[in-house]
């Protein structure tokens, strides 16, 4: 029990001690991992071809158990494992199995009449009592050369493993051949969408043949996935195991003198299938600690053997660990670089459009003007552009206008730009409308009844009706003659007549030309006035002036 208890020492000692040789930050992130039972970076026994980072190592104790057919043979191993990451690309690492414990049931404990349940097991053929105590294992180095990684965005990572085993399990005690063995693997594994990593691996083991034994080489296999890889909680499946290179060991020599009984001559092996189940808790700090369970799913039962019986969970094995991993590189993208040292940089002008006057009417000017400013006190240049009307001086700061001869809105806009070519605009909006009408309004011209002739007070507003005439040379008149209802409507059709005619020789001889006048008689058709009573019935004999504009 001595080596027992050493082994339970050092594993606290890893718990214990690992955060003190607190290994300094990496330069690079990483994700959480940790060993396999070998010690390398893996899940529990299928490895990964990631690796640990240059100059960063890892420590872990395990507890394993392994079942086999031959001679209902169950083995515990307690291995010790520490890990080392060379460079960039180069792992090394190695497991020593402290404690070995070999439980072989069937009794007497060889059968040469039973090649399939009585022989030998191929990776420990001298065991030579049913319970074989705490032994020394043996040690395994390797080295893992990671040939591409994710890190450096790689789909997957690929790397080629070897391992030698040193013998330092004891033959006499059963434990070990005494003989050295190599392997060698491929790996591949890959992390998919940060949430679950798959690997497998395949290669061949060559083992040392002891002078009595010719043991089986085999090829050796496996594929696990776990998940979730970034979380501190991780569920690990493997499927792992070994193809012999043939069907028996053959005992070759004389049978060890510490045999109570003969092993047959040929002892049937068949390649182990080990399906593992695990859960594994892992700190933030590198730490982690789990247990799982293995199942030998090509072990048959006892019973299948002849008068034996059957023993509960006899192909299940339980395991735990606990260690420290630094983690696996992850890829981080590239710090942006520095931005260049800062230049001045051209500042644009600013500018703003002006109108006056802002509303013209159609024919008339406005006078555009830009009042425009450049931050780095650069040399102006202007440029105005209409979509009509004319521009004077269009390459000026201002410049007048001339609206077209259509009413609506024009937008003038103004381009500034300086000396490096930097630019501004704006805009402003001028409205074109139409003059506006002026009304013109003129007495009525009276008569006496039944006259046409002009009365001294009429001249007073023909007078103001000629001022507005020479002023507006647009403008006509249509001058309407009138009468009360007294008289026949020929006769008063005839004097309104007269009165307009002489309304109008009246303008015409002060200087009105006749093609602005035009005359015509309503008689009494169109009353201004009440007929009924004399002091409104004279108001109706009148000469209206009515404006006409061209």
């Amino acid at each position: 029990m001595t080596r027992f208890a050493a082994t339970l020492c050092l594993a606290a000692t890893v718990a214990v001690a690992t955060p003190a040789f607190a290994q300094a930050p990496a330069d690079q992130e990483t994700r959480r991992a940790t060993t396999t039972v070998q010690g390398d970076t893996g899940l529990w026994f299928v490895p990964t071809a990631e690796i640990l980072p240059a100059r960063r190592f890892s420590l872990s104790a395990y507890r394993v158990n392994f079942d086999y057919d031959q001679g209902f043979t169950d083995v515990s191993n307690w291995p010790v494992t520490v890990g080392v990451g060379l460079a960039d690309r180069v792992e090394l690492f190695g497991a020593f199995t402290l404690v070995r414990r070999i439980d072989r049931d069937v009794r007497p404990l060889f059968v040469a009449a039973g090649p399939r349940f009585g022989g030998v097991v191929n990776e420990y053929p001298f065991v030579n009592d049913g319970w074989s105590g705490n032994q020394l294992g043996d040690l395994w180095l390797g080295a893992k050369i990671n040939l591409a990684s994710q890190h450096r965005q790689s789909p997957a990572a690929f790397a080629l493993r070897g391992q030698l085993k040193i013998p330092t399990a004891s033959r006499d005690d059963g434990a070990g051949t005494g003989r050295l063995d190599a392997a060698i693997d491929a790996v591949v594994s890959s992390e998919i969408n940060e949430r679950v990593e798959l690997s497998g691996f395949g290669g061949f083991i060559v083992r040392g043949d002891p002078d009595e034994f010719n043991l089986l080489n085999g090829f050796r296999w496996g594929v696990g996935a776990a998940m979730p890889t970034r979380g501190s909680l991780r569920l690990t499946a493997e499927l792992h195991g070994e193809v012999y290179s043939g069907d028996a060991v053959t005992l070759e020599g004389a049978v060890p003198q510490q045999f109570g009984t003969a092993p047959p001559v040929n002892s049937e092996q068949r390649g182990p299938v080990n399906a593992s189940l695990g859960l594994t808790w892992l700190g933030a700090n590198g730490l982690f600690a789990g247990a799982g369970v293995n199942w030998n799913m090509r072990m048959d039962p006892r019973s299948d053997f002849g008068a034996f019986g059957d023993v509960t969970g006899d192909s299940l094995g339980f395991q735990v660990r606990l260690g420290y991993h630094p983690g696996v590189r992850v890829y981080v993208a590239p710090a942006p670089p520095p931005p260049p040292p800062p230049t001045t940089a051209n500042r644009p002008p600013t500018v703003r459009a002006r109108c006056e006057p802002c509303t013209v009417e159609i024919g008339k000017g406005s006078t555009l003007s830009a009042d425009a400013t450049d931050p780095d006190g650069d040399q102006l240049t202007y440029r105005w552009s209409v979509p009509t009307g004319t521009l004077t001086s269009p390459n000026d700061r201002q410049t007048p206008w001339t609206a077209p001869m259509q009413e609506g809105p024009v937008v003038a806009t103004v381009t500034v730009t300086d000396s490096h070519g930097a630019t501004a605009t704006d805009a402003v909006t001028l409205q074109v409308v139409r003059p506006a009408v002026k009304e013109f309004t003129f007495e009525d011209v009276h008569f006496d009844f039944d006259r046409y002739s002009l009365r001294p007070e009429a001249t007073r507003a023909l007078d103001e009706a000629i001022r507005s005439l020479q002023e507006n040379t647009t403008l006509r008149l249509e001058i309407e003659g009138h009468t009360c209802n007294i008289g026949t409507a020929e006769y008063n059709l005839a004097l309104g007549e007269r009165r307009a005619i002489a309304v109008r020789e009246y303008l015409a001889g002060r200087g009105i030309g006749a093609d602005r006048l035009r005359t015509v008689s309503y008689g009494e058709e169109r009353p201004k006035h009440d007929n009924a009573r004399e002091e409104t019935r004279r108001l109706n004999r009148r000469a209206a002036l009515v404006v006409r504009i061209q």
